[in-house]
């Protein structure tokens, strides 16, 4: 089988820092396949690293987990659907399997847990080695929506955490792409779907997503008379976090309805202060939530079915070779940059 060529790669080199380097030829080994890229979406870890405040900033580092491609070779000793050709989402962290939480079915919270563009090298550059376990064909769904299955599966895995009916009342906190893919799948269901954020045209998007109510953070309504007034004085029995800011989880934690689950995706290393008392009064459950625990598969499915509006997240386009520019954008305008795509080869 031919080798392919040389590699270009957009390197993060130090703190703000991307250079566009050509890299050695890298040929699949024993259960891993070769992927040509084709888009790669930036999400908030990538601005984190990026500007050096993410604790595994760690350069030179090629970034990039996010992302669609085609199967270009496939090494020895692989087993599955998988054939040349293939369009793959990659659902980008691999777990040791023997630590407790992979012994428990929690691979998402393996204690030796690599993820690419994190840990390992990832999908900036014109092919990247992977794991073949983790590549998920995705038919003739395009290479663009394809880099949403990862954000979407993330989403997925908060809705299941908090178990959402049809019929329930369900807040989400911050309409990020986490936020909007967590519209996605709780409209879905049949829940009744409020969406508060900063941005107004991510509460826009969010509408065509699903929510049936939005409401501008820092504006004119105030957001527990919204809340009180919709639920008719229930209060919603989900509420999700996906800010990571810790006055707006107290937000969700004072707002969400006596028995009601909060859950918090939103990332951050601040702390909290919540009333014990309030857990207990109420009996409240809150929860965590992380990538997905084989959820990835739903996740293309999701996507798939919504093709037609999904789409919209997508909101900049970069060539491979600006992807400086694609992170400083995104950085500097997280309003605006729902979901920065970088153009890594045609589809």
């Amino acid at each position: 089988m031919t080798k392919p060529g040389p590699l270009r790669a957009a390197v993060t080199t130090s703190k703000s820092n991307v250079e566009i380097r050509d890299t050695a030829a890298v040929v699949p080994g024993p259960r891993e396949v070769l992927v040509t890229v084709e888009r790669v979406g930036l999400c908030g870890s990538d601005i984190h690293l990026f500007s050096g405040d993410h604790p595994y900033s760690n350069y030179p580092l090629v970034q990039g987990h996010e992302f669609s491609g085609v199967i270009a070779e496939i090494g020895p000793d692989v087993d599955g659907p998988l054939t040349l050709g293939d369009r793959v989402a990659i659902e980008p962290f691999t777990s040791c399997g023997s630590c407790y939480p992979c012994r428990t079915e929690h691979p998402n919270c393996c204690e030796n847990i690599e993820i690419v563009g994190v840990h390992r090298s990832g999908a900036l550059q014109t092919q990247i080695v992977v794991p073949a376990a983790i590549a998920h064909s995705i038919g003739d769904l395009s290479a663009d929506l394809g880099t949403l299955c990862e954000p979407v599966s993330i989403a997925l895995q908060a809705v299941t955490r908090a178990a959402v009916v049809a019929g329930e009342f369900v807040l989400v906190l911050g309409a990020g792409p986490i936020g909007q893919g967590i519209v996605l799948a709780t409209s879905e269901l049949g829940a009744d779907v409020m969406v508060s954020d900063l941005a107004q045209n991510r509460l826009d998007l969010a509408r065509h997503l699903g929510a049936t109510e939005t409401i501008l953070a820092g504006g004119d309504d105030n957001l527990a008379q919204r809340v009180e007034q919709w639920t008719n004085g229930d209060g919603p029995a989900v509420v999700f976090d996906a800010t990571g800011a810790s006055a707006v989880i107290r937000s969700g934690f004072d707002l969400v309805a006596a028995s009601g689950r909060l859950v918090i995706v939103g990332l951050s290393n601040d702390d909290v202060s919540l009333p014990i008392v309030e857990f207990t009064r109420r009996e409240l459950t809150v929860l965590g939530s992380r990538l997905n625990t084989g959820l990835f598969p739903e996740a293309v499915e999701l996507v798939k079915r919504n093709a037609d509006r999904i789409g919209a997240m997508i909101t900049q386009r970069y060539s491979l070779e600006d992807a400086q520019q694609a992170l400083t954008f995104a950085h500097d305008h997280p309003a605006e940059a729902i979901k920065v795509l970088i153009e890594v080869s045609e589809s």
